[in-house]
């Protein structure tokens, strides 16, 4: 899938987001916009929301400036979005008052807050725009063929491929690769659905190559949304 320069608009013909997407949902450089018309969000997107960017107050006043962490995803969820991580906080008047990493607390009602700084409050502002990823996790559940994902470390790999095995996969059957090399292998993982089996990519092109495809993912989003989509085992 290309990515494509498009607009998205709510269901009342409200302009939610300008900038570079992927299978209609915003991924790339972007901008998002409250339900007013002013900027809320502008930077690096991905399938879960701000990367890296600024974000704006309703009023137009900076708030936050910096990166950005990926909220656990559930797919069960309508909403979920990235909250932001490390860079410099400032009051809707303006002026700066931290400038650090910021601490996610909890969730109530499904708003995200932060716990430090305390003032930041919550992370879902009134007005900002909540894109549907249940929707897009719906779509992609007539997704077919390979998948990667690259666990960090042997022993987040072994225990991938635990799951994996727990729920039917098995090792590619070829003469370079055993379920050892994969665990060794500091290569992304290849999940195949078709033909049911898992192995690892060789080199470090093909790498390349996967790390650039809207089929690689980060292991909590992958098993998130196989649990959800394949009822997968995740125990």
């Amino acid at each position: 899938m290309k990515e494509k320069w498009k607009k998205i608009y709510s269901n009342d013909s409200k302009l939610m987001y300008v900038g570079f997407t992927v299978d209609g949902r915003p991924c790339g450089v972007g901008t998002s916009y409250f339900e007013n018309g002013n900027k809320c969000q502008e930077g690096l997107f991905d399938y879960r929301g701000l990367v890296c960017g600024r974000e704006y107050y309703m009023n137009g006043n900076l708030r936050f400036e910096g990166t950005y962490e990926c909220s656990k995803p559930d797919p069960k969820e309508e909403f979920n979005v990235n909250y932001p991580s490390y860079g410099t906080c400032y009051d809707e008047d303006g002026n700066e008052y931290y400038h650090g990493k910021l601490t996610l607390w909890k969730w109530s009602d499904r708003t995200p807050d932060i716990s430090s700084p305390e003032c930041f409050g919550s992370v879902i502002q009134n007005g900002m725009p909540m894109f549907d990823y249940r929707k897009w996790y719906e779509r992609d559940r007539e997704l077919k063929g390979v998948f990667y994902v690259c666990p960090k470390g042997k022993k987040k790999r072994e225990e991938f491929i635990d799951i994996l095995e727990k729920n039917g996969f098995e090792c590619v059957d070829d003469t370079i690769t055993t379920r050892e090399s994969t665990i060794e292998s500091r290569y992304p993982i290849t999940i195949d659905f078709d033909r049911r089996v898992y192995g690892h990519i060789h080199n470090t092109t093909c790498a390349a190559g996967a790390a650039s495809s809207v089929r690689m993912y980060q292991i909590d989003i992958f098993l998130a949304m196989v649990e959800q989509l394949y009822s997968f085992i995740i125990v």
